[in-house]
């Protein structure tokens, strides 16, 4: 059962804070460059080398150009990192997983989201090379801004009850591109749901997974699910789609309580909305500085580096691929 997540202040074998952390960088596509500009602006951190299997790829970090080595044995023989971050496909997760376990035993795994594309991965990555070194996954939506003011909102008003439903819809764009999308991300449940179940982690204990379909076409690649939850003393029920039949990218979160109090998080333009009896009595918002994911991971790497926590307890995150990847 995954428990409610406010804070963690300590985790069996984290790191704790330290002055600089050496970084390996796996995976230098569009992901992987999220990660590197969020890296740059986290000061504990220092990435010394990346590794693609595309030998075109280059690395820069801070203005200075990095080695790229094309095969983590190659870069083992080059460097210690302290964090090896790897941003490559999902089906691949499991393989680079591996490897980056065999050659960096004393390094810290940060895996993108999900951790694998099977729940037999999910647990090797997680249970078996977890107990020998510490392994974090990115949940990056649940480190969202507006995710962070919901929960200080709630938390604000003890009088709210118990959590009652749970509504969230994340559509991607990926219906006219999916066969690259399907080959790098597997379907809108294998990327997004993670996402989903992430987010509602950080509000709700989610007992068990009811249900879970496909609708319509392969290529639409829409999902409902249904799961069991609780916040208070009753249970309450959350559905969940995901989508990439969609003209442009939308996800939100919409969680209503007893008290009539209503949480509205709008993960794609940054905003949050609390609602008493339908009328706004609390907002939140951002400018476009920064982009929208950047957020995300600036604030997953000052959790997980600056503060030295994991982005969950070890028991949570493997029950989240539990609930994304079982029967």
């Amino acid at each position: 059962m995954v428990g409610r997540v406010t804070s963690v202040t300590s985790v069996t074998r984290s790191t704790g804070p330290r002055t600089s952390t050496r970084v390996l960088l796996v995976g230098l596509g569009a992901i992987g460059e999220t990660h590197a500009r969020a890296l740059e602006v986290t000061p504990s951190a220092d990435v010394v080398a990346g590794a693609d299997v595309d030998g075109s790829r280059t690395l820069e970090f801070r203005g200075a150009d990095r080695p790229v080595y094309q095969g983590l044995r190659e870069a083992a023989e080059a460097c210690a990192p302290d964090l090896v971050v790897i941003a490559t496909p999902t089906g691949t997760h499991a393989a680079v997983c591996d490897q980056a376990a065999r050659y960096f035993p004393g390094a810290r795994l940060l895996v993108e989201k999900p951790a694998a594309a099977t729940l037999g991965d999910a647990r090797r990555i997680l249970s078996d090379i977890g107990r020998r070194q510490p392994v974090d996954v990115a949940y990056h939506t649940s480190f969202a801004p507006e995710v962070s003011w919901g929960q200080r909102a709630i938390e604000e008003r003890p009088e709210l009850g118990d959590l009652v439903s749970a509504e969230l819809f994340f559509a991607d764009p990926y219906y006219d591109d999916f066969e690259r999308a399907a080959a790098t991300l597997g379907d809108s449940w294998l990327d997004s749901g993670i996402n989903a179940l992430s987010v509602l982690a950080r509000f709700a204990t989610i007992v068990r997974r009811e249900s879970l379909r496909s609708i319509g076409a392969e290529r639409q690649s829409v999902f409902e699910a249904r799961l069991r939850c609780r916040a208070g003393r009753r249970p309450a029920e959350a559905l969940l789609v995901t989508s990439w039949h969609a003209a442009d990218g939308a996800k939100t979160t919409r969680l209503r309580y007893a008290s009539g109090i209503e949480l509205l998080m709008d993960h794609t333009a940054v905003t949050a909305y609390l609602l008493r009896d339908g009328r706004v009595e609390a907002a939140f918002g951002a400018d476009r500085s920064i982009p929208r994911r950047e957020r995300h991971y600036r604030a997953l790497y000052h959790w997980c580096l600056t503060e030295g926590r994991p982005a969950f307890p070890p028991d949570t995150g493997l029950h989240l691929h539990e609930l994304l990847l079982g029967d």
